[in-house]
């Protein structure tokens, strides 16, 4: 409801085409909707109100856009202009696959069709918005997975991804980025939920349809394919029965089929983009059309730079530039209480474990409790699969970071966009932090970091208006979101802005109830960053484990119910 509420005010108060790139998208999605894919040359035309690029009307080709900007011409399509043109005049986003623009496209050819463009152009941004919901109901899933013995991780970290500056900005507008994050999500959620508890049919279903999504959905998501399918493999080979050969060849089986179906639905389009450009995501060729000023840092320098980071940092919460004063200290305030977190996180797991190994004898709970149960029986796999979990996890961010890198190596910008893909592993990490901070266990830190984070949104968003819009600069940040609203929106703006304040306070107050009641230690199941990762999970999903495997069925019979002694009283807990 937070980032709902978020979204729809980019989507609504923002003007059309105010953010790099969302020109770019837009033409490609109508190039789409009239049933052709552009190159990186084609130019953008100007089929918008408001939206720049060449006259609607100019139908110049791509070599004839590419002669114009190498020459800096003034002129196309016989109209003169009253500026040289640019490589920004050209749909540079053309790289990335058309499964976004295909969804987009409806909504703008829509509103051309009934005479109404921006209003199909509000919609698009409307469906990028749901695009960002499915994309948080992918990261709750993915960190339920990660830690099914915490629901209330799973909660926070959703929030938090949902607050970020970063994910709400392009999720308002026309950007692919949402659908990417989605998809890429969802993809390490399944392969999550495999290494858990098997494959099922519902898992390996998914898992066809989330790896096609994801590398049509954007290039980042062909690389996350790359990472996934060895995990899968090993994932599929651990939590099945039968002897070693047999189990292997499930996991290539699976692993295969994943990598071939993805290649039938994308590869024809990244076999195009190696012919035309090298490379399957022209990687180089973007980075050669926009490059930053100054010698090309080769990527160990990159690494090794402060100042590099630093911006990367800022730019996880809006435009870097207008990141100052006290927004800025508020950034800089999430980093330290997210470091101190993790410090306080990992004293706790280290002062557990040398407790653990002095009285290896003694129950956790301490003199005066009864036996301690039995250990449950685990798969064998159980071990190697947990531990595919945390690897493919590592290698995801790994991946992505390097992809920065590089592109910052190869003379591109650093935008932080590029990390996108790793945000709801990031926001993992934070809300493991504040879960280890006073009152985390109830959830108290993160509703406070997710207000600040929402609040420092709304500011960004407010300077973004007035960095647009001079005449929006003296205004305070509420006024300047009620006059952009008034000229975006139709309606009274006090009526659409309250409406929108409302619902993002009672996801609020929701979102703290939820988290203080999952803390609860009656409804807590215990398990803790890098525990036992043979968790038992839910039943729902323990009947979807690998078929033939009378072990597992009869290990769940078994534990439907236990009997945990703690303090000398017994808790009765069942399977959820």
């Amino acid at each position: 409801m937070i980032f709902s509420a978020l979204g729809l005010l980019v989507a609504v108060a923002v003007p059309p085409f105010t953010s790099a790139d969302e020109a770019q998208h837009t033409a490609y999605a109508l190039a789409v909707a009239d049933g052709s894919l552009p190159v990186l040359d084609s130019p953008v035309r100007s089929r918008l109100p408001g939206m720049p690029g060449l006259p609607a009307g100019c139908r110049a080709s791509p070599q004839q856009a590419r002669v114009a900007v190498d020459t800096r011409a003034d002129h196309l399509c016989g109209r003169r202009l009253r500026r040289p043109l640019t490589n920004f005049d050209l749909v540079y986003t053309a790289n990335h696959p058309p499964l976004f623009y295909a969804v987009e496209a409806v909504p703008l050819r829509s509103g051309i069709a009934l005479h109404h463009p921006l209003g199909g152009f509000r919609a698009a941004r409307g469906i990028n918005v749901a695009l960002g919901v499915t994309a948080l109901i992918a990261t709750a899933a993915l960190v339920r997975g990660v830690l099914p013995r915490q629901p209330a991780v799973a909660v926070g970290t959703a929030a938090i991804t949902g607050v970020v500056g970063l994910f709400v900005f392009p999720s308002g507008q026309v950007y692919n980025d949402t659908m990417a994050v989605a998809t890429i999500t969802g993809l390490l959620a399944v392969t999550v939920a495999i290494a858990r508890r098997g494959p099922g049919p519902r898992t390996l279903l998914a898992l066809a349809v989330l790896g096609p999504a994801a590398a049509a959905s954007r290039a980042s998501g062909a690389v996350a394919v790359v990472v996934v399918v060895p995990a899968v493999g090993v994932a599929v080979a651990a939590r099945t029965a039968g002897r070693p050969a047999r189990r292997a060849g499930r996991g290539l089986a699976v692993a295969g089929g994943l990598a071939a179906l993805t290649f039938a639905a994308t590869g024809w389009f990244y076999l195009r983009n190696v012919h035309r450009y090298g490379d399957p995501t022209a990687f180089g060729r973007i980075a050669a059309m926009l490059p930053i000023r100054g010698p090309r840092p080769s990527a160990w320098q990159v690494v090794r730079d402060p100042d590099f980071w630093w911006n990367v940092y800022r730019g996880f919460f809006g435009r870097v530039s207008l990141l100052t004063g006290h927004a800025e200290k508020m950034a800089v305030g999430f980093a330290i209480v997210t470091g101190a977190g993790v410090l306080a996180a990992v004293v706790r797991v280290l002062t557990a474990r040398i407790s653990a190994a002095r009285n290896p004898g003694s129950p956790e709970s301490g003199p005066g409790s009864g036996p301690k149960p039995e250990p449950e029986p685990r798969q064998p796999g159980a071990r190697l699969a947990g531990s595919v979990v945390w690897i493919l996890l590592a290698a995801h961010c790994l991946v992505v970071v390097a992809t920065l890198v590089g592109y910052a190596a190869a003379g591109g910008a650093a935008f932080t966009r590029y990390l996108l893909p790793m945000l709801p592993v990031l926001a993992f990490v934070v809300e493991v932090s504040c879960r280890a901070l006073p009152l985390g266990r109830r959830g108290l830190p993160t509703v406070v970091l997710v207000a600040a984070l929402a609040l420092l949104t709304v500011l960004m968003i407010t300077r973004e208006l007035a960095w647009r819009n001079r005449a929006l600069a003296p205004l305070t940040p509420v006024d300047r979101l009620r006059t952009a609203w008034a000229a975006e929106a139709p309606g009274p703006a006090d009526l659409g802005l309250s409406g929108l304040a409302i619902f993002a306070l009672v996801g609020g107050v929701l979102l703290a109830v939820a988290l203080w009641r999952l803390g609860d230690p009656s409804m807590a199941s215990g398990g803790d960053v890098g525990g036992d990762v043979g968790g038992r999970p839910p039943r729902a999903a323990e009947r979807e484990g690998p078929p033939g495997d009378v072990t597992e069925v009869v290990r769940q019979r078994q534990d439907r119910l236990d009997v945990i002694v703690d303090g000398g009283a017994a808790q009765v807990s069942a399977d959820r």
